[in-house]
This record gives C-alpha cells, sequence and structure tokens, in this order.
C-alpha cells in the first residue's frame, strides 16, 4: 500500500503534468500556423495563409506577408531586385557591357536608382517578385526550425 507522502508526490506530479498540458492547448489554441500550398511540379508557392484559433483559413495580404520578415531582409530583397532589373535593362540596351558597377553609389544615389527602376519597371511587378522572395524567406526560415 502506498504511503500517505507516495500518494501527495503522485498527485502533485498528475496536477503539474494537467497544468502543463493545458498550457500547451492554450499556446495552440492562441499560435497563428501559416499554412503554404506550393506546387509540387515547379517548387512554387501557390498561396499561404493563417489558420486561427478556431480552424478557419485566411489568405495573408501582400503587406502582412511584407511584416513577417525582418526590414534587413527586405532591403536585401529590394536592393537585389534592383540589381536584376539594372542588369536585364544593361544586357538589353549594351549586350557587349560587363554590366553596373554598383559600388560607391551612395544612399541618396541608391534612392533615385530606386525609384527610376520603379517607374521602368512597374510597382506591380515589383511587388509580386518582392512578395513571392519574401514567402520563400519565410518558408525556409520555417523548414529550418
Amino acid at each position: 500500500m502506498a504511503s500517505a507522502h507516495e500518494n501527495s508526490g503522485k498527485q502533485f506530479h498528475a496536477k503539474e503534468y494537467r497544468g502543463k498540458r493545458r498550457e500547451r492547448e492554450h499556446a495552440a489554441e492562441t499560435a497563428e500556423q501559416l499554412v503554404f500550398t506550393v506546387n509540387a511540379s515547379t517548387g512554387t508557392i501557390t498561396k499561404l495563409e493563417k489558420v486561427d484559433a478556431h480552424g478557419k483559413h485566411h489568405e495573408i495580404s501582400v503587406e502582412e506577408t511584407l511584416a513577417l520578415t525582418d526590414k534587413d531582409s527586405l532591403r536585401e530583397i529590394d536592393v537585389t531586385l534592383d540589381e536584376a532589373f539594372e542588369a536585364g535593362i544593361t544586357s538589353v540596351l549594351e549586350p557587349e557591357s560587363g554590366g553596373p558597377d554598383l559600388e560607391g553609389f551612395s544612399a541618396e544615389d541608391n534612392e533615385l536608382r530606386h525609384a527610376m527602376l520603379e517607374e521602368i519597371i512597374g510597382r506591380s511587378i515589383r511587388r509580386r517578385l518582392q512578395r513571392r522572395l519574401v514567402q520563400k524567406l519565410i518558408l525556409s526560415k520555417a523548414l529550418a526550425h
């Protein structure tokens, strides 16, 4: 027969276990989940959704997608898009050129360059490519955890 001390120890452990289980259940209920729909043949993300505590899916807007990553990553994506656009334009206009040398530009020069490229390329194309890159970044970070 178990002593009173053993029984109280078992009760303590049972209460502790139930308390931790409730904490995990509460965390699962309040945690936002992200669902990525990936085209298996191309590997592209076709949809990014949030799932609320009730299991309802809500597609994430462009602004919400961009808010899911840090500013340094967004800045790096913008710089990379600018470089890609500029390289594309240069390759058409000056096919023999090695491309633009972007070293040594001031912040003001880079802002002007960015504004000019946005006018040439178009904001909607930039946003679409930016969103696609951000989605891939978020997915890669999620898979790393």
